[in-house]
């Protein structure tokens, strides 16, 4: 019976809203490998869910990176991607959560990556939950996301 249940509110609910999405961004700052720069350029599909009120419950976006992360005190620069993973927020009773599967960041043949899967409160930036390798996340989380790269320059 809850199947039914389930099925008829997934009928009555309004058609997922699609749209292409595209961002560029730049983060740059000191860190003990010397002054990095993250060039970020990301694409992907974003579905907007709803529920039969009309009120937004979900956004889930499947993003794909290709990056450049550079050492600008060296003049060293590396690739960063390609990365494809799938980012979903979700808007609860307690507040919005924002759940990444996948690749997340990846630099060729140095072992700096960011893969698995990751809760956060996007209110607080705080890792709630974490699955797999996060060595990018867990920079960002204590301050410094730059810092998880300077193995890849070594």
């Amino acid at each position: 019976m809850l199947a039914v249940a389930v099925l008829a509110a997934a009928a009555t609910a309004a058609k997922p809203q699609r749209t292409e999405v595209a961002a560029n961004q730049v983060v740059q700052g000191p860190t003990s490998c010397g002054v990095l720069r993250w060039e970020i350029s990301l694409t992907g599909e974003r579905f907007r869910f709803f529920d039969q009120d009309g009120n937004l419950t979900r956004v889930q976006i499947h993003i794909s990176e290709d990056n450049v992360i550079r050492n600008l005190t060296t003049g060293e620069a590396l690739r960063e991607g390609p990365d494809s993973f799938m980012q979903r927020t979700l808007f609860t009773d307690e507040g919005p959560l924002i759940v990444a599967t996948g690749l997340a960041a990846r630099v060729p043949g140095t072992g700096v990556r960011d893969v698995g899967r990751v809760v956060i409160n996007p209110l607080t930036g705080d890792i709630l939950f974490s699955a797999g390798q996060h060595l990018i996340r867990e920079a960002q989380e204590a301050g410094n996301v730059l810092e998880a790269f300077c193995p890849a320059f070594e």
